[in-house]
């Protein structure tokens, strides 16, 4: 079963893994949170619709962005915006620390 919670420690892995090969300029501004997060939210609708019965969220709320892919007003496309939502959210928490712990080093 595809849920949030493995959808997000993926997606933090995978900025942890890759956050020592960025330069400066690249952790300052932060595009390649949307690369992982674009990569991470699922695009099979049984994978989307599995992370919605696990947190009922992910369906009910109205997404910032308005909803993914072809922006139709889809339960499927609302639910993948906010797992993208989600994803970002926690990338720049992560980012945010990793940026902290980067400056106490400095």
């Amino acid at each position: 079963m595809t849920t949030l919670r493995e959808i997000l420690k993926d997606a933090e892995e995978e900025l942890r893994d890759q956050w020592n090969d960025l330069d400066t300029c690249q952790r300052r501004d932060l595009d390649i949170i949307h690369e992982i997060a674009d990569s991470n939210v699922p695009i099979y609708n049984s994978d989307i619709l599995e992370v919605a019965a696990d947190n009922l969220y992910m369906a009910t709320n109205e997404p910032e962005l308005g909803p993914a892919f072809d922006g139709s007003p889809t339960p499927v496309n609302i639910i993948a915006a906010n797992i993208y939502e989600a994803i970002t959210e926690r990338l720049y928490e992560v980012a945010r620390e990793l940026q902290e712990s980067d400056d106490e080093e400095d």
